[in-house]
């Protein structure tokens, strides 16, 4: 759960996709040699209007080169409804620190900033644009591998591809896996995608048969008193019908919705900034209840959980590393006692 052998580096860029009229702000968490420094990367929401409110990492640093020599797996992280890129910073970084390339897209039409300009898309466009996003993010990134001086030439392990997801970011980890189609468009399967970790993943919007093509690998943690995406509701669906094996299953005791972003640091963190809107202020402690309220987990120790599991997973599964497999059993759990595991093998 804490931060690995590697330095970090993140970088923002932009992704134009010219064939469905996007254009994708993407961030790109990635391993960096030990030894070097340089400047913090700065979190910032609104920068052409609010530039006073960014968040400053204690971990990443503005975009060094990455570790050279070296090829890493790749994580596609999907933000939940009303989110952004960067929402889950507490799992990007540490991901990143432990020998993963981890990118992550604001869906257009469904993120933070959509909200405040009231410019969101309709839940089926929505569906359909984000689970397009991932294919072209993973398409990009495997271009920019093949890219002659650029950044990430030769870094990328191109056969060790998973995504991880957030609420509606957990609909469209398994989607884009999966398939999807709607009256608005279809998005075939993408076989690249060699494993899938969900966190409190929205499952409504997949009907059985989707559900039954989740075969690979797949990893789901989810608070027991989520009362957004409920383990009732969302979870049991996915763990009676996924074909996923080893399906890995996690109920995370008195965790909450937001246990799995980082909405409780902003709410920390708001009150220290200047001319922040109160329509913000208000949105983060309206999340803020399901997550940072009396009763619920304490959300570093979620996190933290969270983190133990899920990066066990990606090096166990994805990247082929041994020793991590020792969490992802019944007695490594035990440990954990907030943690109710269960898993179904091959």
């Amino acid at each position: 759960e804490a931060v690995g052998p590697y330095k970090v580096g993140r970088r923002t860029i932009s992704m134009n996709d010219t064939a469905r009229g996007r254009v994708l702000d993407v961030d790109i968490w990635y391993p960096v040699n030990q030894e070097t420094t340089g400047t913090p990367t700065r979190y910032s929401f609104l920068a052409s209007m609010l530039p006073t409110l960014f968040f400053d990492s204690t971990v990443a640093l503005d975009s060094p080169p990455i570790q050279p020599g070296e090829q890493f797996p790749m994580v596609v992280y999907s933000h939940g409804s009303g989110g952004f890129r960067w929402v889950a910073a507490y799992f990007t970084e540490v991901l990143a620190s432990h020998g993963f390339v981890v990118v992550a897209a604001d869906h257009g039409g469904n993120t933070a900033v959509d909200g405040f300009l009231k410019t969101q898309t309709t839940r089926d466009q929505t569906a359909v644009n984000r689970v397009g996003d991932v294919r072209f993010v993973v398409d990009q990134m495997l271009a920019m591998n093949a890219e002659d001086g650029g950044p990430f030439l030769g870094s990328i392990d191109e056969e060790k591809i998973g995504i991880s997801g957030h609420s509606f970011g957990g609909f469209t980890a398994i989607a884009a896996r999966t398939g999807f189609s709607n009256s608005l468009g279809t998005v075939p399967p993408d076989p690249r995608i060699k494993a899938v970790a969900l966190m409190a993943p929205a499952t409504e919007l997949l009907d059985e048969d989707r559900l039954k093509a989740l075969d690979v690998p797949t990893l789901t943690i989810t608070g027991t008193k989520d009362i957004t995406t409920s383990i009732d509701e969302n979870v049991e669906r996915l763990w009676e019908l996924g074909m996923a094996r080893p399906f890995y299953r996690i109920d995370l005791q008195d965790a909450a919705h937001q246990t799995f972003t980082d909405v409780c640091f902003y709410q920390q963190e708001l009150p220290k900034i200047e001319a922040v809107p109160q329509a913000l202020t208000d949105l983060v402690a309206e999340k803020a209840t399901e997550a940072c309220a009396p009763g619920l987990l304490d959300v570093p120790k979620g996190q933290a959980i969270a983190n133990t599991f899920i990066v066990s997973f990606f090096e166990t599964e994805l990247a082929g590393t041994t020793g991590y497999e020792t969490v992802l059993t019944a007695e490594g759990a035990s440990v954990i006692p907030e943690a109710k595991f269960s898993i179904k093998k091959k």
